[in-house]
């Protein structure tokens, strides 16, 4: 496969996405594995879907899985989309005994995680520091929009136009998102299906959807699990980025790889 940048190259080299990126608003991204990221922020660390190990899937490697001192000193927020061994691992629980104010934001009722916030679809929580909205899903669970320190993200857990029969209801969802006009800095949606990592047409045909009705600034293709199919995301960078407009589309080479993203740019790290 091609490997479209060097390590440290600059993503796009233009400023992504609609409207002007809020003065020193920056985020560091890394990426775990099928849809699973660490988002840190000025006074934030955020956790999306993370898992560190999946059926059939090597784990993550020690330099890779999450350690304690990731959730650093700032304010810690877990979200789990929904149940799915892929999505969910009830030993992220554990983080608490050493992170006693660490919040869980989940997508289902029955995650048994420490005083866990449980939110439906087209819900809006706010506990001052951070403002979660979500979507429906087309599967299961929620899709999860947070503002916090200036950024604005959203993660869609597993919804996706998974066949042409969910086009309906996820383009319902994406449409009633961007209604509430949100200007997104950074917006990850599944490109794949789970066991099989299949690029379907209709998934795609959904991302793209997304991507143009939404115009986020940074477009991050997930939900490849398969090891030896994460070129997934390169070809799907490849087939839709001149479709994109301003939006600039990335996405991991490998797990653990890590990104900035800053003032409406992007750049792969290491």
């Amino acid at each position: 496969m091609l490997r479209y940048w060097s390590a440290s190259l600059l993503l796009g080299g233009i400023a992504a996405g609609v409207g002007l990126p809020i003065a020193g608003a920056a985020a560091e991204l890394r990426y775990f594995q099928n849809s699973g990221w660490l988002v840190k922020t000025a006074s934030h660390v955020l956790v999306f879907d993370y898992v560190e190990a999946i059926p059939g899937v090597k784990a993550l490697p020690t330099g890779v899985a999450l350690k304690p001192e990731d959730l650093d000193g700032r304010r810690a927020v877990v979200f789990v989309s929904h149940g799915h061994v892929d999505h969910y691992s009830p030993a992220i629980a554990e983080w608490a005994k050493q992170r006693p104010t660490i919040r869980y934001v989940v997508g289902w009722p029955d995650s048994h995680l420490p005083e866990a916030h449980v939110m439906k679809p087209r819900e809006t929580w706010s506990p001052g520091d951070l403002v979660v909205k979500t979507t429906g899903s087309t599967d299961e669970g929620v899709g999860f929009l947070v503002t916090v320190d200036g950024l604005t993200l959203y993660h869609a857990g597993d919804h996706a136009r998974w066949a042409d029969e969910d086009a309906e209801a996820f383009e319902a969802e994406i449409r009633w998102l961007r209604d509430g006009q949100p200007v997104i800095d950074v917006a990850f949606l599944p490109i794949a299906t789970g066991v099989a990592c299949e690029p379907r047409r209709s998934i795609w045909q959904g991302v793209r959807f997304a991507a143009l009705e939404l115009k986020p600034r940074v477009l991050i293709p997930m939900h490849v699990q398969c090891l030896d199919k994460l070129d997934l995301y390169e070809r799907f960078r490849a087939e839709v980025s001149a479709e994109m407009g301003a939006t600039t589309v990335v996405g991991p080479t490998r797990r653990g790889e890590q990104f900035r993203y800053e003032a409406g740019r992007i750049r792969r790290v290491q």
